[in-house]
């Protein structure tokens, strides 16, 4: 999914020329707006709000294991179990 990104001035869609990584959770984003009457250029900071969903990468391995070999009903005990943050 492409990110669009809109000129803060006049409005119309501009493209990200470059890009770098600030920390783990915020990219900057240098922009130039696709108007030429416009002409605009800028930076944007794109971050990470909040989890919607944990991921799977976040499973314990043995807990992983454990549910590979268990029938539905252990799962939802080890599930409701866990403490995710």
């Amino acid at each position: 999914m492409a990110v669009k990104v809109t000129c803060n001035r006049c409005g119309c869609t501009a493209t990200i020329s470059s890009s770098s990584i600030e920390s783990d959770e915020v990219k900057r984003l240098y922009c130039c707006c696709k108007n030429a009457d416009c002409g605009h250029t800028f930076v944007m900071d794109l971050s990470f709000s909040h989890t919607l969903s944990p991921s799977a990468l976040d499973i314990p391995d043995e807990v992983l294991t454990r549910l590979h070999t268990s029938t539905r009903c252990e799962q939802q005990k080890i599930f409701s179990r866990l403490a995710v943050p």
